[in-house]
Formats: structure tokens, C-alpha cells, sequence
């Protein structure tokens, strides 16, 4: 039996390292026997997507999201452990995450290290940890 049951990866599909995150990511799913949900939140104002506010067609959110769906399902075959669900949604990062993670009882999140300067997720793995009380970690990647 694992340490954890549930755990949550918080992914970027644009990450150029985010292949290696999925595969981390299962390899620790696997150790643990553990249902692993792969999230992606398009960071938005409220619970509104930038792109609606800029463009304000639906047409464009939609083909977005089809194709960030597709980008995800095809990360999900990176991982050696198959992936129990896909979730997207666009929005207010944390929130989104917070939520997500107390519906599926999450023990374990999983992010990926982004460039400093960027603070998206900064502040969020502190939330994440803080709101959802379990363990976040924060996966390097190693630079050749």
C-alpha cells in the first residue's frame, strides 16, 4: 500500500519539459498504486478565460479548448501509470486547482518548476499546500 492514493499533476502543455513531469509524475503513481489526475487551468481573470475577453467569440474559446484537450490526452501517454482523468478548465489558477483537488481527495500534488520571474504558480503551490493540507511537490528539471 502507497503513501499516497489520489494524486493531482498541475501541468503547462506548453512546458517545454512537460513530457518529463508526466513521466515523473507516473513513476511516483506507480510506486504508490495511486490514481493520477492530470489538470490544466488556462489562466484567466475570475472564472473568464483572456481569451474571451479579447476576442469575445466562443467559437475561439471552443477550438482552444479542443485543442488543449488534445494536447493533455496525448501528455497522458507519457505517463507509465494511466492516467484516472483529465481536467481543464480556464479561470482563476488556484481556485480551480483547490477545488479539483478537494472533489477527488487529492494526497499528493505535483508541478513542474517554472522560470523565475513568472509567478503563476508561485504563490499557488503555497495555497495549494495551505487550502488542500497535503503534501506539493516540486519537480526540477535538470538542464543540459
Amino acid at each position: 500500500m502507497g503513501m499516497y492514493h489520489t494524486i493531482l499533476l498541475a501541468i503547462n502543455p506548453d512546458d517545454l519539459n512537460v513530457k518529463q513531469l508526466v513521466a515523473k509524475a507516473g513513476v511516483i503513481a506507480e510506486q504508490n498504486n495511486a490514481d493520477l489526475h492530470l489538470a490544466y487551468v488556462e489562466p484567466g481573470v475570475g472564472n473568464v478565460s483572456f481569451l474571451d475577453i479579447d476576442l469575445q467569440l466562443d467559437e475561439a474559446h471552443n477550438e482552444q479548448e479542443l485543442r488543449r484537450m488534445a494536447q493533455l490526452s496525448d501528455l497522458a501517454k507519457h505517463s507509465p501509470r494511466p492516467i484516472a482523468a483529465i481536467h481543464l478548465a480556464d479561470g482563476d489558477v488556484a481556485k480551480h486547482l483547490i477545488a479539483l483537488g478537494k472533489t477527488i481527495k487529492v494526497d499528493l500534488v505535483i508541478t513542474g518548476n517554472y522560470k523565475p520571474g513568472i509567478h503563476w504558480l508561485g504563490d499557488i503551490r503555497y495555497e495549494l499546500a495551505q487550502h488542500l493540507k497535503c503534501d506539493v511537490l516540486i519537480c526540477q528539471q535538470k538542464t543540459l
